[in-house]
């Protein structure tokens, strides 16, 4: 069955083995992985990703009194050298109490899903899904707050 080669769960950074059907979805749902994120993963892995090139930053997501949580913003180049706000990523299973922590904790879910990605012979899919099991989910009503160094 080709659409079961190549799946694999990552929990903080580590590939702890294949995932199967009857085991626990990694999204963290309760629900056995046939039914709940097979299909869609499949989906995911046989579909088209829009052309062009993207760059991944780690920051974080919240605030002083709220807590911090790992994000990724990606950036879709729009022109020669110019690059465009594309997605934001947050994981909100993690709260940290600082900035620094929460962006630590990203930069080695990027770098844990770019390897993911050279595993899987460059498929842009697979860093998706690696970040996907890690639990970040697509927030929609991000801002971007620079912070003075």
């Amino acid at each position: 069955m080709p659409a079961l080669a190549g799946r694999h769960v990552q929990m903080n950074g580590a590939v702890m083995g294949k995932i199967g059907r009857n085991s626990p979805c990694p999204c963290g749902s309760g629900k056995k992985y046939k039914r709940c994120c097979e299909k869609k993963e499949a989906q995911m892995r046989a579909s088209q990703i829009p052309p062009g090139r993207f760059r991944y930053e780690a920051g974080s997501y919240g605030g002083p009194g709220r807590g911090y949580m790992p994000s990724i913003l990606g950036y879709k180049e729009v022109g020669s050298d110019s690059w465009a706000e594309h997605l934001c990523l947050v994981k909100t299973d993690a709260v940290f109490e600082d900035h620094e922590a929460a962006t630590s904790t990203a930069e080695g879910h990027i770098t844990a899903a770019r390897q993911a990605q050279i595993d899987a012979g460059g498929s842009p899919q697979e860093f998706a899904l690696s970040l996907r099991h890690e639990g970040y989910k697509s927030v929609s009503d991000s801002r971007i707050v620079q912070t003075e160094a």
